[in-house]
């Protein structure tokens, strides 16, 4: 299976905030990578909150495990047919930036608006005593993809839907407010779901994979046909837990392999389900790397241009 492996990720906060209070913000990312290096296929790696409690922009900017050409955010095709989407949600952001970067300032302003219990610094303050519903959001800990970002997407997306492509979008923070807890979406979540809603898309999108919300969540758009996969935090269970896994792609489905599927992607939040389809055992067929483990199939729709 090795041999088959196109790209390794983490989706953002490979390592911890604390790191930068104890001064080993660089033994720590040095650490994270090597495990990385050892995949045998290109790694993929994702703006998170804690890479920006860490480092600044300047220096994110210049980081080669980060950048990819001049974009922080990009798409590339890990394999005939598909694209896969890479977004930085902290674009707009109180963290990260310096204090005169236009996006700081932007994000001040929209912050102050839609959530004054929140300091400008981005630290102290009640940042849920004034809001409710998903203007939780509003928080220092997400930020926004911006108009440029936007534009962007909705460009790519296009791009991808008029070549027959299929999309797999990546990003630290949700899209989505049905796949999270209510507030770790990305402020600006409405416009990137009318993206990838949009005629020109064409339905070309079939999966979000994202991080951020550590406990989880799984949500079927069945509108648009998308599977929003938020995978769980490796916190939760420590060396106990299985958060990690393998993700397949077939024409008419998406395969979730892992040890145990809980760990990675629940079924239950909340004592409610998530729509998640069932995990099936498997004893090691479809090539993957452990055994036993189990998997989830999640199946797609054809594209509107198919």
């Amino acid at each position: 299976m090795t041999g088959l492996l196109r790209v390794a990720t983490a989706l953002g906060d490979i390592i911890d905030g604390i790191n930068a209070k104890l001064g080993q913000s660089k033994t720590a990312l040095e650490a994270a990578l090597a495990e990385l290096e050892r995949a045998p296929c290109p790694s993929v790696n994702i703006v998170g909150n804690h890479e920006l409690y860490n480092f600044d922009r300047a220096a994110l900017a210049q980081a080669p495990w980060l950048r990819h050409g001049d974009r922080e955010y990009y798409s590339f095709a890990p394999a005939p047919g598909w694209r896969m989407v890479i977004l930085d949600p902290y674009q707009l952001a109180l963290i990260g930036h310096a204090q005169e970067d236009p996006r700081r300032q932007e994000s001040v302003a929209l912050i102050g608006a839609k959530n004054p219990g929140v300091d400008p610094s981005g630290e102290g303050g009640q940042w849920f005593a004034q809001v409710s519903g998903e203007d939780r959001r509003f928080v220092p800990y997400n930020g926004g993809l911006g108009r440029e970002q936007l534009a962007w997407l909705r460009a790519e997306l296009g791009a991808a839907s008029a070549a027959g492509e299929r999309v797999l979008i990546l990003s630290h923070v949700i899209l989505h407010p049905r796949a999270c807890g209510g507030d770790t979406m990305v402020w600006d979540y409405p416009e990137a779901l009318a993206a990838i809603s949009s005629e020109e898309a064409g339905g070309c999108v079939v999966a979000v994979l994202c991080g951020h919300d550590h406990f989880g969540q799984y949500h079927h758009d069945v509108d648009t046909g998308v599977h929003h996969c938020t995978f769980c935090s490796p916190l939760n269970k420590g060396d106990e837990g299985y958060a990690f896994g393998l993700v397949q792609v077939w024409d008419d489905a998406i395969q979730i392999r892992g040890p145990r599927i809980d760990d990675l992607l629940p079924a239950w939040r909340g004592g409610k389900p998530t729509g998640r389809p069932a995990a099936t055992p498997c004893e090691g067929e479809g090539g993957a790397c452990w055994s036993p483990h189990e998997i989830v199939t999640l199946p797609l729709r054809k594209t509107k241009r198919s």
